[in-house]
């Protein structure tokens, strides 16, 4: 069962048109050239699609993180353009008396950093590689001579853009981490830092239609309302912000702990074999009995398995682990039920 998170799915999917649909601007780029290829790009362009191609393997086989393949490509893509903008003023400038298209794409580069990175330092990355091209510009320019008005006039269109797409962006980047911000609250428990009951239930629903087998884990915690009535509510959110860093620790690679409401929380995990689950509970029930609070020594909870049956509803498998919790409830609590998965 796949165990990437959806945005990172999304992300994948993105870097892989964006991988094929580069690699292909390349090799056009190098068919439009046809015979006469410019010495830079005979060599540059061969690799930057090759890289390309290799890094979407990569990440098929999950041997990088998106955010490094993402990394490396920017940045081999930004010393391609800064050598084609150097080598511009060597051989193309000359002649035309301006720059050619293919500063076209440096939007692109002052952009794509405000896509990886938060905003601030996006906007680092951006005004570094401005500089450089600044420095470029200008040092080319008092080769050349500043009497050409054409040329003069080329070169600073193309400056003029870069500062204003680097403004227009930043302004974008800060509102988007705003808006990043809000959808976590929105998706996060105030009170533990878990993912909330809304969270789980998206993660549910992907699981389900993903078509893959999954376990849920509803676990209730012991008389929890005994210690909010004898030690105060104080002591009471600090044995859930324990209960819920014990989840947290517990938890496997592609699973999810979230507080399901009051003093019950949810455990989303991936398919596993009865002695690994039986294993993680067992973990996890000792690091309960050792939470120290105050006048609060130890916790219990009592715990109900559902494993999702195939083509089951996500609410059906939340009902038999729910039936199976209040299973152990009426029958002494602190233990374990596992619901039957059988039809």
């Amino acid at each position: 069962m796949p165990t990437d998170r959806p945005w990172e799915v999304s992300q994948r999917r993105m870097f892989m048109v964006l991988a094929w649909a580069g690699a292909l601007a390349c090799m056009t780029a190098l068919w439009v050239q046809h015979p006469n290829y410019d010495p830079l790009d005979r060599v540059a362009l061969p690799l930057l699609a090759l890289l390309l191609l290799a890094l979407q393997t990569a990440l098929t086989a999950r041997w990088l993180p998106i955010l490094t393949a993402a990394n490396v490509i920017y940045a081999a893509t930004t010393v391609y353009f800064l050598l084609a903008l150097e080598q511009q003023f060597r051989v193309f400038v000359p002649g035309a008396r301006m720059l050619s298209e293919s500063t076209y794409w440096f939007s692109l580069l002052y952009a794509a950093p405000f896509l990886l990175y938060p905003p601030r330092r996006a906007a680092l990355w951006a005004a570094a590689t401005y500089a450089v091209v600044l420095g470029l510009c200008l040092f080319n320019l008092s080769l050349t001579g500043w009497a050409d008005e054409r040329l003069l006039g080329s070169v600073l269109q193309f400056l003029l853009v870069g500062a204003v797409t680097i403004v227009v962006q930043g302004t974008f980047g800060v509102q988007r981490g705003q808006l990043l911000a809000m959808r976590e609250a929105a998706y996060r428990d105030a009170l533990t830092g878990l993912a909330n009951r809304r969270a789980a239930e998206e993660r549910l629903d992907a699981l389900a239609e993903s078509g893959g087998r999954y376990t849920v884990v509803l676990f209730d915690l012991d008389h929890f309302k005994q210690v909010n009535d004898a030690y105060g509510h104080g002591v009471g959110d600090r044995v859930l912000r324990g209960v819920a860093r014990a989840a947290r620790e517990v938890v496997p690679p592609g699973g999810m702990a979230a507080r399901w409401g009051g003093e019950e929380f949810v455990l989303l995990l991936p398919s596993l074999e009865d002695g690994p689950l039986r294993h993680l509970l067992k973990t996890l029930r000792a690091h309960l009995r050792d939470e120290r609070h105050g006048e609060v020594t130890g916790v219990t909870a009592s715990f109900g398995v559902a494993v999702a049956r195939p083509g089951e509803s996500p609410d059906d498998v939340v009902a038999r682990a729910d039936a199976a919790m209040y299973g152990v409830k009426r029958h002494g609590r602190d233990e374990v039920r596992v619901a039957e998965t059988r039809h």
